[in-house]
């Protein structure tokens, strides 16, 4: 299945405010926040020159004008980048962003080689990209600066299948057990297999799928992580948690420390990959 940029452009041009409240309305989303924060407290530093590409609403966005010297936000959606524009202008925070583009990560022509220190495309930006996954990864090596780091997140098919399993069997009735084996053996509810009104086709990915990506590219792979990997407790669960502030910071920090294990890579619902740039 070839990659569409209609599909996610008007997916998020479409989605309200609801990429800006995602992270912070549940105990879901604020386990994914709270880890991909961490990566990038300890990844962006104060001297660096930083493209956020994917940026959404600018959940991330606020964190970084303070991380990094300047920052550039991009992202395919006319709309999210206008919210973006006025979340920030509302947080007093809009003088500190160098600049706003309207752009898709397979063409950053607009920016000359080299440009920038850190480039943070995290969420899930690359899942939507289907065959042209590898390109876009160039396309922004192709942008960072040597030595430079690309903060990259994904979807984790994994994960994923674990959180919504009463989902994926409510969808067999539907579509049958051959679409069931489909999306396990590739990640992607295609059009073939999962002919949806909405057409929003992603691959959620594996870890083993992420590193095969980096393999043959002048990369050194610095970090590996999971993200809301304390989400397969159940939303209950998570939401008792909350409701007793010092256990539930307790909880964020084991999150924080476990989804760094290799062996729950693929378990939560994002995996993360820090790479630098050879």
């Amino acid at each position: 299945m070839s990659y569409n940029p209609a599909i996610p452009r008007e997916r998020y041009n479409n989605y309200e405010d609801r990429e800006w409240t995602r992270l912070e309305k549940d105990g879901h989303g604020e386990l994914l926040y709270r880890v991909h924060l961490d990566i990038l407290k300890r990844q962006v530093k104060k001297s660096d020159w930083v493209l956020e590409i994917g940026a959404g609403s600018g959940r991330y966005t606020k964190d970084l004008v303070h991380l990094c010297h300047g920052l550039t936000v991009g992202d395919i959606s006319e709309h999210q980048i206008e919210f973006n524009k006025t979340k920030m202008e509302e947080l007093s925070l809009s003088q500190k962003v160098d600049a706003y583009h309207v752009i898709d990560v397979l063409d950053m022509k607009i920016f000359p080689d080299a440009s920038f220190d850190r480039i943070v495309c995290i969420g899930g930006v690359i899942n939507y990209l289907l065959d042209k996954e590898k390109e876009a990864i160039e396309e922004m090596l192709r942008v960072l600066k040597p030595n430079g780091k690309l903060i990259l997140g994904a979807m984790s098919f994994i994960g994923a299948s674990l959180y919504y399993l009463e989902g994926i069997r409510s969808e067999k009735e539907q579509f049958g057990i051959e679409a069931t084996k489909w999306l396990f053996q590739t990640g992607i509810q295609d059009e073939e297999h999962y002919p949806v009104p909405s057409k929003h086709y992603v691959h959620m990915m594996r870890s083993d799928e992420m590193e095969a990506l980096f393999e043959t590219l002048p990369v050194k792979i610095v970090e590996r992580s999971s993200a809301g990997l304390y989400t397969q407790a159940g939303d209950e669960a998570i939401e008792n948690a909350r409701k007793d502030p010092e256990y539930w910071e307790f909880i964020v920090e084991k999150e924080i420390e476990f989804t760094k294990l290799p062996g729950t890579l693929d378990c939560g619902m994002n995996i993360i990959y820090v790479v630098q740039k050879d």
